[in-house]
């Protein structure tokens, strides 16, 4: 590989660590937090795009409550989210902007839908996922420069 391209791609590599490192920064417990609203609604709309975690809207509110893969994963499927619509449920949420709150904690009829422990669980992969990437990229740079032969 040539010089430019090392550089480039160390660039990134560097900066997925420093998003990384970041990211494990700003990650705080759910224990920690002292702002979180306990919000009471009625489901009136689950958002589940093909890429990324789910979310839902509430019949009383203007906003967007972000969940966990985990609860995709499991009620995103035709059949499984039409059991939410209409539901009366609490929700524990951080607003992280004018239109989103981060959920962390979601029940409805005396189950446990999402809980801080899930949210975490996102946050601690989606670090791990910055660091990987960083480590593949400076461990391709490696790689190629070993593997190219020198010039003559």
């Amino acid at each position: 590989m040539s010089k430019n391209t090392n550089i480039f791609l160390l660039s990134v590599a560097a900066l997925f660590a420093i998003f990384g490192v970041m990211s494990a920064y700003h990650a705080t417990p759910y224990a920690e937090l002292t702002n979180i609203e306990t919000i009471n609604g009625t489901i009136h709309k689950l958002h589940c795009p093909n890429k990324g975690a789910a979310a839902l809207s509430l019949k009383e509110s203007d906003f967007t409550y972000n969940l966990t893969v985990k609860f995709k994963r499991e009620y995103c499927e035709d059949d499984r989210s039409q059991i939410l619509l209409g539901k009366t449920v609490e929700i524990n949420a951080l607003k992280m902007n004018d239109e989103y709150y981060q959920t962390y904690q979601l029940t409805g009829n005396g189950q446990n839908i999402v809980s801080p422990a899930d949210v975490e669980a996102d946050q601690s992969s989606s670090t791990f996922g910055l660091f990987l990437l960083a480590f593949l990229l400076v461990a391709l740079v490696i790689y190629k420069n070993k593997t190219a032969k020198p010039k003559q």
